[in-house]
């Protein structure tokens, strides 16, 4: 009797963001026929982006809101790689990473997010702290506290960004600095815009504002040109002294997949179609903050990345199945959730607005269902 095989196919997903964890999370319990399937990332444990605040401020433990990758991985007989990719080669299909033989691919998928962009900021590669990737951001922060412990001078807190990370990262360093140590510090939020939160409704708007007054934090509009070992230069060619600065700027892309030949927008992030596919490139898919999702452009926010997850899974055992590909309906408006320090937070959709402390627990509890699900 005749038996016909298959030849195995490869599934490559470079980066651990919201849609590949949940790509992941399903093929524990729904593995692949006749594929076999490797993650690549410099991490082993990825951060829940919606509770970094919390876990700057004190809310959270690092386990609290980080997603262990590589046990994930293991649960789901995926092979994970622990690297960052240098470029691509879509032709040969082929993926180069650092101290690792070139990766063959037959599907690829991208969801590596993206980067606060400095662009045009003299300075900003040797001086300040990018809050993404998270953990040297983390890491640096931390240092950083330990090393002002002793110090009687007033430190000067920067951060620059006037969108919701911007504002949330700020309020959760100053609440942390506040309630847990004795650093005498200043804090100051440079926004780009004549205002901050210009997402949002002006209620909110003008209540950040208020909030930020409340705690003796200023606010300065201007755009930076510059940055140094000390001052923070501006367009309008003033300056502002720090000792610690954090760029919570708009989102950026990395760069290799436009190096690699692969369709991107003016900024870089990956060009596609309904489907999540590239528009260049059949067998590669991106979700998150790396795409630019055509039809229609979507702010960069984890709630996309989240809710393109199942979509993406669906077309990516499609792809292998050589199936119809499902299309991704995003929602015309959703619900912003947006701390304020302490276990406090303010919900904004369109315009609507509600805050207290019943808000940030409705939050905790959205958060930690989430991670819940993987957990063993």
């Amino acid at each position: 009797m005749k038996t016909h095989t298959f030849e195995k196919r490869h599934l490559c997903l470079i980066g651990a963001g919201h849609s590949h964890v949940m790509v992941i999370r399903q093929l524990v319990t729904e593995p692949l026929q006749n594929t076999d399937v490797t993650l690549i990332s410099p991490d082993m444990h990825t951060p829940y982006s919606g509770m970094l605040p919390g876990l700057i401020a004190g809310h959270y433990s690092f386990e609290d809101c980080h997603i262990n990758v590589r046990r994930l991985c293991q649960w789901a007989g995926i092979r994970f790689v622990r690297s960052t990719v240098e470029q691509i080669n879509p032709e040969l299909q082929v993926i180069n990473c650092p101290d690792f033989s070139p990766i063959r691919y037959d599907l690829l998928s991208v969801n590596i997010g993206s980067r606060p962009t400095t662009h045009g900021i003299l300075g900003a590669d040797k001086f300040g702290c990018t809050i993404k990737p998270v953990r040297n951001f983390l890491l640096r922060w931390l240092h950083w506290l330990d090393s002002r412990t002793e110090s009687k001078r007033k430190q000067r807190i920067v951060v620059v960004g006037g969108g919701a990370a911007g504002v949330e990262v700020l309020l959760a360093m100053h609440y942390h600095v506040q309630a847990s140590t004795t650093i005498d510090t200043d804090f100051t939020l440079v926004s780009g815009d004549l205002t901050i939160l210009t997402t949002h409704n002006s209620t909110v708007q003008n209540y950040f504002h208020r909030h930020l007054q409340s705690k003796g934090i200023t606010v300065r509009n201007g755009k930076v040109s510059s940055i140094d070992e000390q001052l923070l230069h501006f367009q309008d060619g003033s300056s502002l002294d720090y000792d610690f600065t954090v760029w919570a700027t708009h989102a950026g892309a990395y760069s290799w997949p436009a190096r690699s030949g692969i369709q991107c927008d003016s900024c870089g992030f990956i060009k596609v179609n309904q489907t999540l596919q590239s528009i260049s490139h059949e067998n590669i898919f991106a979700a998150g903050d790396c795409a630019a999702f055509m039809p229609q452009a979507l702010s960069k926010a984890g709630v996309f990345a989240v809710r393109q997850g199942p979509v993406l899974l669906n077309n990516l055992v499609a792809s292998i199945n050589q199936k119809k590909l499902s299309s991704f309906k995003p929602q015309q408006q959703f619900l912003s959730l947006i701390t304020t320090g302490a276990r406090h937070a303010i919900a904004s959709r369109g315009g609507i607005f509600l805050h207290g402390r019943w808000v940030w627990h409705w939050k905790n509890f959205i958060d930690s269902k989430f991670m819940k699900c993987f957990r063993h």
